[in-house]
């Protein structure tokens, strides 16, 4: 004898913090925001916060950076949600660096422009980094 057995979707938000580099004006961050959490909420990304970092870009020794990472150290957080990775740092070793620690962390980071797909900047060993 057949059973119908009825099937739970086993859904659930991840927790997440997103994170926006801009010196723009308040109104246009206010409207990234926005987006990014509409942007979230369609990945089932429940965001806690978005932390907006308005200063250079260049390395990862920034105060809201530190801020990111205290996030992730609480383990609070799953996901770090960010438009384009390179918002974090531009300077690959620096973005290594903190790619590795979130890896560390068990945290993902998901950029927007890529479709929500986890994060990887490949080593160059041509470099020698």
């Amino acid at each position: 004898m057949k059973r119908e057995i009825e099937v739970i979707s086993c859904q659930r938000d991840y927790l997440g913090v997103g994170f926006i580099k801009s010196r723009k004006s308040e109104d246009k961050v206010m409207g990234m925001g926005e987006d990014m959490y509409a942007y979230a909420q369609k990945q089932g990304i429940k965001l806690l916060e978005i932390i907006v970092d308005g200063s250079s870009g260049m390395d990862i020794d920034r105060p809201n950076v530190d801020r990111l990472v205290a996030w992730m150290e609480k383990e609070y957080i799953e996901v770090v949600l960010v438009k384009n990775v390179f918002q974090i740092s531009n300077d690959l070793d620096d973005l290594r660096y903190f790619l590795q620690r979130a890896s560390d962390l068990g945290v993902s980071v998901l950029s927007m422009e890529q479709n929500c797909q986890p994060v990887y900047i490949p080593w160059d060993e041509e470099e020698g980094c």
